[in-house]
């Protein structure tokens, strides 16, 4: 990573007792794309509203390109920000709403025109300029917001849940347009989500948030394939978790019930922990399979038809339940029925040993 354009030190926002941000600690880079991910109530609208500076940090700081930002007024801050429910003005025409902050920062009338022409070029609504709001779609509309907040072309660009309000077919296109925006234009973007497709599509990095830390950090590869803690496991995508104790912690590696896998973090033998394994990880075999690692035997409880997929929910002998994700070709090959007895197989590399927490 560059050198910071963003920096959290111990950031911190307490309502009394309360902690709904605490020991926030983020190096963010000139370019990068990164998504604020998890739950309601995880502290990541709260951060991002600190950094936007509509709310007051209790404790730590942020600095955006070297400077503090903590002394310097929201509307003097080279920030721009897209929320949620577009926040456009209704008696304005498009044109109008994108021009608003260049007006408030004294922008010459010649110069507002050009640029906002430009930013309408930009995503794609070129001749809506004198439309109303109310005569837009909602891809539309988010398309005028994400327009006014680049128009005056901010260091940093700030999402709060801004595909939240559309349909999943107009969400997922409004995804690649925003990424091909960030792409182009090379604006540094701090997003928000509790969406975790959204968050593994769009992000060059990923904070996950739990009850007001971040939990881990990383690329989407690696939160998804190499998770720290079981609440990340556990959020992003589905996964089987394996209760018992770790054995055999050293060299990276451990046990659980005797099913082999890769330390998320460091444990000692005896540890409360669990194995996690993806669905899609999980190999359906028959008992004669040579070389089988890692097997776990149970019985067939549902078939589930996902079209391109089939999830098989399958109970092993202890009552805990594990799923098994076959693509459509490997399902009619196995021919599992419910009721019927199923044996998996995965790769130690594919699962993860993390404290049961």
């Amino acid at each position: 990573m560059t050198d910071s354009l963003l920096k959290l030190t111990d950031l911190g926002k307490a309502y009394g007792l309360i902690n709904a941000a605490k020991d926030i600690n983020l190096d963010v880079a000139d370019g990068e794309f990164v998504t604020f991910l998890g739950p309601s109530g995880s502290g990541k609208t709260t951060t991002l509203m600190m950094v936007a500076g509509f709310t007051t940090p209790t404790a730590g700081g942020i600095s955006l390109n070297g400077q503090p930002l903590d002394p310097i007024p929201v509307w003097k801050r080279d920030i721009g920000m897209v929320f949620q429910h577009y926040a456009l003005f209704p008696h304005m025409t498009v044109a109008q709403n994108i021009a608003f902050p260049l007006e408030m920062r004294g922008v010459a009338k010649r110069d507002r025109r050009t640029k906002v022409e430009e930013a309408m070029e930009m995503v794609g609504l070129a001749g809506f300029g004198q439309r109303l709001p109310k005569e837009l779609s909602g891809g539309q509309q988010q398309r005028v917001a994400l327009a006014r907040a680049m128009v005056f072309k901010p260091r940093l660009l700030l999402m709060d849940e801004p595909l939240g309000a559309l349909d999943k077919k107009l969400r997922e296109h409004m995804q690649l347009e925003i990424m091909h925006l960030h792409k182009n234009m090379g604006t540094t973007v701090l997003y928000v989500t509790h969406d975790q497709e959204e968050a593994l599509v769009m992000s060059d990095r990923i904070a996950v948030f739990n009850q007001g830390r971040i939990e881990q950090v990383g690329a989407p590869r690696d939160l998804y394939e190499a998770p720290e803690t079981k609440f990340v496991a556990d959020f992003i995508g589905e996964t089987n978790f394996i209760a018992g104790q770790a054995a055999g912690c050293g060299n990276g590696c451990a046990s659980v019930r005797g099913l082999n896998g890769q330390l998320g973090a460091p444990l000692v033998d005896g540890a409360a922990a669990v194995l996690a394994v993806r669905p899609e990880r999980l190999r359906v075999i028959s008992n004669t399979t040579p070389g089988a690692e890692n097997t776990l035997t149970g019985t067939v409880k549902e078939l589930i038809y996902l079209g391109q997929s089939r999830k098989a929910i399958i109970a092993l002998e202890d009552g805990t339940e594990v799923a098994a994700l076959e693509q459509a070709a490997q399902a009619e090959a196995t021919a599992l029925a419910i009721g019927s007895q199923a044996t998996l197989s995965f790769r130690a590399r594919d699962a993860r040993i993390l404290a049961d927490v």
